[in-house]
């Protein structure tokens, strides 16, 4: 028997990995040596048809789906279509989407499927098929302890990925309202050390670029962090060879001094959930918030030099646009790598799911199921939220504006999120860096502060070019009005007593990459 398992990714990128797909294929393999297994993929925007034909192409007798949010009504479709030309093949689908929304899915019910399957998957698709497709009348929980790794047993192959997912544990010891986890297993199930460091050991041998961390929250438990993070630097000291990005996701307040520093040795990356700065409004979606405490924690990161990126939420019950101004605020304090800000999403299978109605929630019922209003958050509040959120991506995100952003807003008086609002109405098909300089240039000018700019374009320009050098391999002149012993210094952080005490000297100056990143050359050195 020939068995198809497909996926179908948002988007490409380094986390576009069919894990959850090849880890049912691993589970059917180890139990039924004898099947032809074989991985599909495509993305979002290939649609249904190709997914389709890649799928006929491979003659199955079998097909199974990884169901999500992103990819439904595409895997829906294509699943319509195998299933009007073949209709003795046997379909099957589970993921977040089959196990929360499982509504319409079934044959019995008008859709392509045959069966669905809860949960977690593998030890349910191998009863499934062992049962030669009996339909299963209960969930099988899978144990992390004795499953086979798609990586090692040859299933996935990171051979040709920018990265790969590398998964450590299962279930979470929250219960935030909006998370699929929120109703799952708050039991963590570890994977064995052994696998892992297996595992670790082939990414490591085998270079592979970037490798996203899959544990809800790394650093729950501090002792086992901490074994993993030595487990990793261990092994990249005995396999000296080409950088590996790690990217983490932890919980602020668990953060410790020794985790930074073990982070920020690996040159690690983390992403981190704030959602909003309103305790209360943390409070109703299960979450703890104390302000104090996460910004200290947040504190250790900068101090110690580590890679962080924040999350924020718009749209959740009893915040409101005001709210949401203030969260950004907030987190813009913190001077994150990057924000991630998202629309509220009344995911199936959640608690907000289920008390939307409770809480005045209106969304869409149709995925990605956005929220349209709350009795605090109107349909133009959000509609604000929105572009106020695109303007932070674009300004502060893809503008690379961390290293200057509160440095140059001090003199303005004005909070980020006025700011980029003001921004967001005066956006321009240019190159961001000019947009940017072109707003500031203007508000600089409007609060009677013009002598303070050059100084503000200088730095505009100088960390534009050093992130260009360092992402992207590219050189750039500069012009810079202020020496940049000056302006780049500590000196310079407070621009109103800069530009007062310190006088203009043109420097022209190139920055490039180098052998150790970015370097800067003047017009007889460098830096």
């Amino acid at each position: 028997m020939r068995i198809v398992v497909a996926s179908v990714h948002l988007e490409q990128g380094p986390d576009a990995v069919p894990l959850g797909a090849a880890c049912i294929a691993s589970s059917l393999k180890a139990a039924f040596p004898e099947l032809a297994l074989s991985l599909v993929e495509t993305f979002v925007a290939d649609g249904a048809g190709p997914l389709a034909a890649k799928i006929n192409a491979e003659y199955p007798q079998a097909i199974g789906f990884s169901l999500y949010t992103w990819n439904r009504y595409i895997i829906l479709e294509a699943a319509k279509r195998i299933r009007t030309q073949n209709p003795s093949l046997f379909l099957f689908c589970g993921g977040p989407e089959a196990t929360a929304l499982p509504e319409g899915l079934a044959v019995s019910e008008g859709g392509p499927f045959d069966a669905f399957v809860p949960g977690e998957g593998e030890a349910a698709v191998v009863e499934l098929i062992g049962r030669r497709f009996a339909i299963l009348s209960k969930q099988t929980p899978s144990d992390p302890e004795i499953l086979p790794s798609p990586w090692l047993d040859g299933t996935l192959s990171v051979k040709g990925r920018n990265g790969v997912l590398w998964e450590l544990a299962r279930g979470c010891p929250y219960s935030c309202a909006y998370c699929y986890e929120s109703k799952g297993n708050k039991r963590v199930r570890y994977f064995s050390e052994e696998r892992l460091r297996e595992e670790l050991q082939l990414f490591v041998r085998e270079h592979v670029p970037y490798v996203f961390v899959l544990d809800p929250t790394f650093n729950s438990t501090a002792k086992r962090a901490m074994r993993i993070l030595d487990m990793i630097t261990a092994e990249i000291r005995r396999k000296a060879g080409p950088e590996t990005h790690w990217h983490f996701e932890v919980r602020s307040e668990l953060l410790t001094r020794e985790q930074a520093r073990r982070f920020a040795s690996l040159g690690a990356s983390l992403q981190i959930g704030l959602q909003t700065a309103d305790p209360k409004v943390s409070a109703l979606i299960g979450r703890e918030l104390n302000r104090g405490r996460f910004a200290s924690r947040i504190g250790l990161l900068n101090e110690e030099g580590v890679v962080f990126g924040l999350d924020l939420i718009y749209g959740l019950p009893g915040d409101s646009l005001g709210g949401y101004r203030r969260s950004l605020d907030f987190a813009l304090a913190l001077y994150p790598n990057s924000l991630d800000m998202f629309r509220l999403a009344i995911l199936p299978g959640t608690v907000l799911y289920e008390r939307a109605a409770e809480y005045g929630l209106m969304a869409d019922g149709e995925a990605p199921y956005l929220v349209r209003s709350t009795p605090d958050f109107s349909a133009g509040d959000l509609d604000t939220a929105e572009r106020l959120s695109e303007a932070a991506d674009l300004f502060y995100n893809r503008g690379r504006a961390v290293a200057w952003f509160n440095q140059v807003l001090r003199p303005l008086r004005i909070k980020p999120s006025a700011f980029l609002e003001g921004f967001a109405e005066n956006t321009k098909t240019a190159p961001i860096e000019e947009m940017q300089l072109a707003f500031l240039e203007e508000r600089y000018r409007r609060a009677k502060k013009e002598a303070l700019f050059p100084a503000v374009r200088d730095l505009v320009r100088f960390h534009g070019a050093w992130g260009r050098a360092l992402a992207e391999g590219a050189s750039t002149e500069i012009n810079f009005t202020y020496h940049p012993d000056d302006v780049l210094g500590e000196g310079a952080l407070d621009l109103e007593t800069f530009a007062a005490r310190v006088l203009p000297r043109s420097v022209k100056a190139r920055v490039q990459p180098g052998k150790q990143g970015p370097e800067m050359e003047l017009g007889k050195g460098r830096l």
